[in-house]
């Protein structure tokens, strides 16, 4: 269930309770959803500007900087991701952590988001 659907049917249980008591949304004393028809308005359109501003703004990646830099950099077929092994970028030393197969390790590390000034967040 999305988040639209939930508050949709949130506020639709809220209608089909005669007492809030009663309602299985009520705990000690207050509603813990309390959703209205104006509040359900309110979320749609809330979402719809977040889906709108994630669009004009995807999530950079190591390898999305990379690919930017280096646009024919070579990408294994298979699962699209940088043929790069970390340990080539960082030093031997990052060895693939708590047992990882190298492309578990090569898929974390370069699908890892960075911030516009190349910081990982």
């Amino acid at each position: 269930m999305d988040a639209v659907e939930f508050f949709k049917n949130a506020n639709r249980l809220c209608k089909n309770y005669k007492s809030c008591s009663a309602c299985p949304v009520w705990k000690e004393g207050c509603c813990i959803v309390e959703v209205d028809d104006d509040s359900v308005k309110n979320i749609e359109k809330m979402i719809s500007k977040v889906e709108e501003w994630a669009k004009e703004h995807p999530i950079n990646t190591r390898q999305s900087e990379f690919l930017r830099m280096f646009p024919n950099a070579m990408i294994n077929e298979s699962d699209g991701i940088l043929c790069i092994t970390p340990c080539n970028i960082e030093g031997k030393s990052i060895g693939c952590p708590n047992g990882k197969s190298c492309g578990d390790c090569r898929r974390e590390y370069w699908l890892t988001e960075v911030t516009d000034n190349g910081n990982v967040y």
